[in-house]
């Protein structure tokens, strides 16, 4: 009988379907990079004024994208049906690291198309205004659409603008949604991911929820969770987990549930939005499951700015990594990734040190540049962790400069350096991005001195 459902099921369109009909709509996925020159999977563009980044208080998770001119925008295709309603959204914040009184504004326009590529709609939803949004302060704007007649797919697009005079600054976006109206109360994002595997150790279940469509309003979920055998159970014989949570979140060993080793689980949230002034709207979860078993290490590795010498730079890369011991490290090392510099230039590798007890790997690293070369450059690396469940990873790179100074002046994510120079208040004189006794006598030894012969200087 179970099989026979699950059947049932997988034929009805969009029963099943995800929430977000955008894909990596947090941007989590690709390499960081200059937009219109790294891919950003699931996404198109024009221009190159952006940079998908992972700067620290700029990031919903781990990655966003920043703007900082028009001429540039992203967007995405998906599938879409005549008569349906469409909702729109996108996270937005002016960094007051990198604002001025007037910055860029943000446009979020959808549209929709027919088969033939012949577009039938274009509708701007909405504006972030800088000049009226709080800094440091995430913001959503958006709105709906109905797509027509005719349509076969629609388009979400994010567009840097300019209205006012004196624009500088920047703009970054994060966590874009394209929601169908009737799926739009379903939950999302869920952690675990869907058919991931998981340390025996997991401790709670976590999803996201849109808002109410009255903002009053709290959305309330059940939650289902079953082991599994060789069949899925989409219909949950067993009773719900939790009932009424409003937090997003369930705790294992509070709902009584004690998790096996090696077991297929699935689970499922149903939201209710209350629906203030009208009838409660109850919205059947996706089925998402998990795996307990073996999981491949979780790696972190640091990037690195060095400084050459003797036209050599040498670095010690670093790494650390976390585990189950469910099977042994087989392979721990650094290995090459994709560098910006010059082909000429030379990377080479000293010997791996990997501590299994402390779980941390290192390898001093050699760049140096051929005769007439420069070695100056982004130096694109991996650790990769290996054992019995697979591959974990993390990217890093070495910025190598002639002086630190080359190296805050090239890098786009640095904008301590864009504010301070170069209108001096630094006080940086010898360019070591210090201001100290080195810089002081630097000044007092000219301090009489003429600045030029053209100002006509007498001792």
């Amino acid at each position: 009988m179970k099989k026979t459902v699950i059947v049932m099921l997988l034929a009805i369109p969009g029963v099943l379907a995800q929430a977000n009909l955008l894909l990596n709509p947090g941007f989590e996925e690709g390499d960081t990079g200059q937009v219109g020159v790294v891919p950003i999977p699931g996404w198109n563009s024009w221009g190159t004024a952006g940079w998908h980044n992972t700067d620290a208080g700029a990031v919903i998770d781990t990655k966003s994208i920043k703007f900082w001119w028009d001429g540039i925008g992203m967007w995405q295709d998906f599938a879409a049906t005549p008569g349906r309603t469409y909702v729109y959204s996108v996270q937005v914040i002016d960094s007051s690291r990198d604002t001025s009184p007037k910055n860029w504004d943000l446009q979020m326009e959808a549209e929709f198309y027919d088969a033939s590529k012949v577009q039938l709609a274009a509708v701007v939803l909405d504006y972030f205004d800088s000049t009226i949004q709080p800094d440091d302060t995430w913001v959503e704007i958006g709105g709906s659409l109905t797509a027509p007649a005719g349509t076969s797919y629609g388009r979400v697009i994010l567009r840097v603008v300019d209205w006012q005079s004196g624009i500088a600054g920047a703009l970054y976006c994060d966590n874009v949604s394209v929601y169908d109206q009737d799926l739009y109360g379903q939950a999302y994002a869920p952690n675990p991911a869907n058919g991931s595997t998981v340390l025996l150790s997991l401790a709670n279940l976590s999803w996201q929820n849109r808002p109410a469509r009255n903002l009053a309003d709290t959305v309330s979920c059940d939650v289902y969770l079953e082991a599994e055998g060789p069949i899925i159970d989409p219909n949950f014989q067993s009773a719900p987990i939790a009932v009424g949570v409003t937090s997003s979140t369930v705790d294992l060993a509070l709902a009584g549930v004690t998790l096996q080793d090696n077991k297929l689980y699935t689970w499922r949230v149903d939201s209710t939005d209350p629906n203030m002034g009208g009838n409660p709207i109850v919205t059947p979860g996706e089925v998402w499951t998990f795996q307990i078993g073996d999981v491949a290490p979780v790696v972190n590795a640091p990037d690195h700015y060095i400084w050459l010498q003797n036209d050599i730079g040498q670095v010690t890369l670093t790494g650390s990594y976390t585990d189950d011991d469910k099977s042994s490290i087989v392979r721990a090392e650094f290995v090459e990734g994709n560098h910006e510099r010059d082909p000429n230039s030379i990377v080479t590798f000293g010997t791996h040190i990997h501590d299994s007890v402390a779980k941390t790997v290192s390898v001093p690293v050699t760049i140096s540049n051929t005769a007439g070369r420069q070695a100056n450059g982004w130096y694109g690396f991996t650790l990769e962790v290996e054992d019995g469940a697979g591959v974990g990873s993390a990217n890093l790179h070495v910025g190598v400069y002639g002086t630190c100074l080359e190296a805050a002046l090239e890098d786009p994510t640095d904008t301590t350096i864009e504010t301070n120079w170069p209108n001096g208040l630094h006080g940086d004189i010898n360019g070591d991005c210090k201001t100290d006794l080195e810089d002081f006598a630097l000044l007092a030894s000219s301090w009489i001195d003429c600045m030029t012969v053209k100002a006509g200087c007498t001792p």
